[in-house]
C-alpha cells in the first residue's frame, strides 16, 4: 500500500501534516483488518498488510475495503486555514503459495503496486494480473504521470 502523492502533502502542508497522514492511514488500516491480520509500515509512505488465511477473492475484497476506507477519511493538515487534505492509496495484491519466499511475495505486490500507481492511483491491482497482462485498459500506465 502506498499513499498517493505523499510528497505533495509534505511539500504543500509540511512534514507535520505528512506525519498526520501516516498516523491516520495506519489507524485506518488497523481498524479495517481482522484481529489475526497485521499491518506494518515498511518505510516512507509504504505499508504492508498480511491477510492470514485469505484467498485471492478475499484479498481483493479486503484491498477494496482498505482503499475505500483511506479515501473516505480526510486528514487535518494542521496548517492555518488549510483544513483537510484528501488522501488516497494505491494497493498491490499478491497471494502467497506453497514454497513462496517472503521477498518474492513482496516483489509481486510491489509490481502490482507500480501498475496501480501508473494506471491513475487510488486503485488495487492483483499481482498475477501484471504478469499475465489481464489488467484492464483503464489500468494501463498513464503517459507522463510523475511517480511519487
Amino acid at each position: 500500500i502506498d499513499v498517493d502523492h505523499f510528497k505533495r502533502v509534505n511539500d504543500t502542508y509540511g512534514h507535520a501534516a505528512g506525519d498526520e497522514v501516516l498516523r491516520v492511514v495506519a489507524q485506518t488500516l488497523a481498524a479495517n483488518i481482522r484481529e489475526v491480520d497485521r499491518a506494518f509500515r515498511i518505510g516512507g509512505e509504504e505499508f504492508v498488510v498480511l491477510l492470514v488465511g485469505t484467498d485471492l477473492a478475499g484479498a481483493k475484497i479486503a484491498a477494496e475495503r482498505l482503499r475505500s476506507a483511506i479515501a473516505e477519511r480526510p486528514v487535518a493538515t494542521g496548517a492555518a486555514g488549510a483544513g483537510t487534505v484528501e488522501v488516497t492509496a494505491s494497493l498491490g495484491i499478491a497471494v502467497s503459495h506453497e514454497k513462496m519466499q517472503p521477498a518474492d511475495l513482496l516483489a509481486e505486490a510491489d509490481a502490482a503496486l507500480y501498475l496501480a500507481k501508473a494506471g491513475g492511483r487510488n486503485r488495487a491491482v492483483h499481482a498475477p494480473d501484471v504478469r499475465t497482462g489481464e489488467v484492464r485498459a483503464a489500468d494501463a500506465p498513464a503517459k507522463n504521470e510523475p511517480s511519487e
